[in-house]
């Protein structure tokens, strides 16, 4: 399908750019406890959660071992990654070939592992996502976005952290130009990742879509 092989240039571009975690955050009934493998593969959306867009890559999730732990956590000592159990992602193109979105989210041992990483890993994400202010919407404990140019070739993209309990949540949308980014659509992507990380957390099967 087009979805995986149209836009060669703006897709390469648009790739460099992405990075997950958000919550519906609020109700009393909310819990913030660790969730397992099995859990963080049913947060992360699918094609069915997902109407009108098609994976582009095989969703994913792994344990947060020492190799994964480097890549993820740069910094010195790999700070913002400790007490963090797994990393998933999922990526997608829209079938119109219009706009493209990704998700990544790591897995905390408990709530404060997961606040006390909040900073360290959204000022690596924000270095080099962009330097426009970006709106998610009410969602999650916190949240943070930015915005900014993609490559060359006048793609745009923004890219949201954010903490839903024991889990960080990044989500990155991106067009081919400022003008076509859909900024309604980038909030409504926030709500679906946060209330699916929600969801699992409540010991509910994530059941959220767009």
């Amino acid at each position: 399908m087009g979805a995986r092989t149209a836009g060669t240039r703006w897709a390469a571009a648009a790739g460099t750019a992405a990075l997950l975690l958000t919550g519906c955050g609020g109700g009393a009934e909310d819990e913030a406890t660790a969730l397992d493998r099995a859990q963080v593969a049913s947060v992360l959306p699918d094609e069915d959660g997902l109407a009108g867009w098609d994976s582009t890559e095989d969703s994913s999730v792994a344990p947060m071992d020492d190799v994964a732990r480097r890549n993820f956590c740069a910094s010195a000592g790999n700070k913002g990654c400790e007490r963090s159990l797994f990393l998933g992602s999922a990526s997608f193109m829209r079938e119109d070939e219009q706009s493209r979105a990704r998700f990544w989210m790591v897995a905390y041992e408990d709530e404060k592992a997961a606040e006390a990483a909040y900073d360290v890993l959204w000022k690596n994400t924000a270095r080099t996502a962009g330097r426009d202010d970006a709106d998610l919407g009410p969602v999650g404990a916190r949240r943070d976005a930015v915005g900014g140019p993609i490559g060359y070739d006048g793609a745009y993209g923004v890219t949201g952290q954010i903490r839903v309990g024991a889990a960080l949540l990044w989500v990155s949308s991106d067009a081919r130009s400022e003008k076509k980014l859909d900024k309604t659509l980038v909030k409504d992507l926030a709500a679906l990742f946060s209330d699916r990380a929600q969801q699992a957390q409540n010991g509910e099967e994530p059941s959220a879509a767009l």
